[in-house]
């Protein structure tokens, strides 16, 4: 569906618009690369006082590699930490590579074919820091390769230890790293403030535990007051080899698709296909929504189903909005992608009645300049909700454009706006064209030459804007004098 083309005002009277961008709230977008989006979180909340963080850590390592029962990747953590919590209880604690080759070698196993079978214990099962320098950059580049992270920590002096699921940092390249990232991102069976996926900074290594004890060096991090450190890692990767070289193939794939509706999008829908069985994904988009996607596996798990969540930040009309997912395979190469479209919300009348007039002062004996022509005026603005002192809530935003004529100065404008007290408008621009845009054009433009940082707020008394370009749409001077047709729509 087209955008439907807009009014355009000669008069002072409210405007029907279309192409607006409904409410929406604004995150800033953190540096941040995952291995999975969204990652497995099995937890113990449903069996508080527990030991089986190991458990959870194993199953959320196999949920990632493809393996158990469910239709997301979440269900089937949960399923294989059932199974093992019925294996071994609640009460003792473990080890997460006992954990992972019990459940690979046991009847839940139901999946033969997948070659993630390979587990490899790195560091120290004693309560001492793994002492390697390159320890946080050895860590990404085992989840950047085909890997699943398991981390094993303890807390100075001798007190407790804790398993939890590595998944990601601060570095966005997804490339092999060759210096340490900064943070850890982590899901945790004890942990979830804020979310699922904890990210935590790691201390200096030569300056150990700046929240209190230490067992000297090694790679400590916030996690508590009082830091604990990596004490050995778990990896689970392809038995064929161990860099996940061989045997398995990475296909990656990507969509661009554009909201041509007048309305902002509130959700993104697309299928993702391919003709063997996943072993992993990912996938995510451009659009930066702070969200995280739901994502329904095909059975046999050959396709997802990926729905987008754009409620925190709607998607405008004219916007294009890229998708890229990543496939781990066992062999193949294929991808395909389906089904792929926005969708919208019943958004009855969210917007104020919202005016403004163009006033472009006469030129004198325009009728004398040869090759005198009007042209259109483009102008952008958007609509704030001021929720207090500077603090504002973007509602919409407005495109449009007026035409001036041939005995109307180009280079001078007065733009009049006028709204209800508790709104506002802000991101003021304008642009000038001497041929009429398409309505869908006027959403693809991204160069103004006048911008306004200001914000401007209704008080109850008209804003005004004035638009100055002098010398930068001079008429052409003529020899003159020069008669041109009297106009049609001449203003009364």
């Amino acid at each position: 569906m087209k955008i439907e083309r807009m009014s355009f005002n000669r008069k002072w009277k409210p405007v029907a618009m279309t192409g607006l961008l409904i409410l929406m709230s604004l995150t800033m977008s953190h540096c941040v690369w995952m291995k999975m989006l969204p990652a497995p979180d099995a937890d113990k909340t449903f069996l508080p006082g527990n030991n089986t963080c190991w458990m959870a850590t194993a199953s959320n390592m196999l949920a990632g590699a493809g393996y158990g029962n469910g239709t997301t990747v979440q269900d089937r953590a949960d399923d294989i930490y059932n199974d093992m919590i019925t294996q071994y209880g609640t009460a003792d604690g473990g080890w997460i590579d006992v954990a992972l080759s019990w459940w690979l070698g046991s009847g839940n196993n139901t999946w033969a074919s997948n070659p993630y079978t390979l587990v490899t214990v790195y560091g120290n099962k004693t309560k001492t820091p793994y002492a390697r320098t390159d320890l946080p950059e050895f860590m990404a580049n085992e989840l950047r390769r085909c890997q699943y992270l398991g981390i094993s920590i303890s807390w100075p002096v001798h007190s407790g230890g804790h398993a939890i699921t590595g998944w990601g940092d601060n570095v966005q390249s997804g490339d092999p790293l060759t210096s340490n990232p900064t943070m850890v991102r982590v899901t945790d069976s004890d942990t979830d403030n804020g979310g699922d996926v904890q990210a935590y900074s790691y201390d200096t290594y030569t300056s150990p535990n700046p929240g209190g004890s230490n067992d000297g060096n090694g790679w400590y991090f916030n996690y508590s007051t009082n830091h604990p450190y990596i004490k050995h890692i778990v990896t689970l990767c392809p038995v064929d080899h161990p860099s996940g070289a061989a045997g398995t193939v990475r296909v990656l794939g990507s969509y661009s698709i554009t909201n041509t509706s007048d309305r902002p999008a509130t959700d993104l829908h697309y299928t993702v296909s391919t003709d063997v069985d996943i072993l992993s994904y990912k996938t995510t988009n451009n659009w930066n929504s702070t969200l995280t996607p739901t994502i329904t596996e095909g059975s046999p798990r050959r396709s997802i189903e990926v729905v987008w969540n754009f409620g925190d930040k709607p998607v405008p009309a004219g916007t294009t909005v890229v998708v890229t997912t990543e496939f781990i395979l066992a062999s193949w190469n294929a991808m395909s992608y389906s089904d792929v479209h926005f969708t919208y919300p019943d958004i009855g009348k969210p917007f104020p009645d919202i005016y403004w007039k163009v006033e472009t002062p006469y030129i004198d004996g325009a009728e004398k300049i040869k090759n005198v022509t009007g042209g259109y005026l483009l102008g952008r603005f958007e609509l704030i909700r001021v929720e207090g002192p500077e603090k504002y809530t973007p509602v919409g935003e407005y495109r449009f454009y007026h035409e001036y004529r041939y005995n109307e100065n180009p280079e001078q404008h007065r733009i009049i706006f006028n709204g209800p007290e508790g709104y506002g408008i802000r991101r003021i621009g304008f642009s000038h064209s001497y041929s009429v845009l398409p309505a869908e054009e006027i959403w693809r433009v991204k160069e103004w030459m006048t911008e306004m940082q200001e914000v401007m707020v209704f008080t109850g008394e008209p804003l005004e804007v004035k638009v100055d370009w002098t010398g930068r749409l001079p008429y052409p001077e003529g020899d003159g004098p020069y008669e041109l047709p009297k106009p049609q729509n001449k203003r009364p």
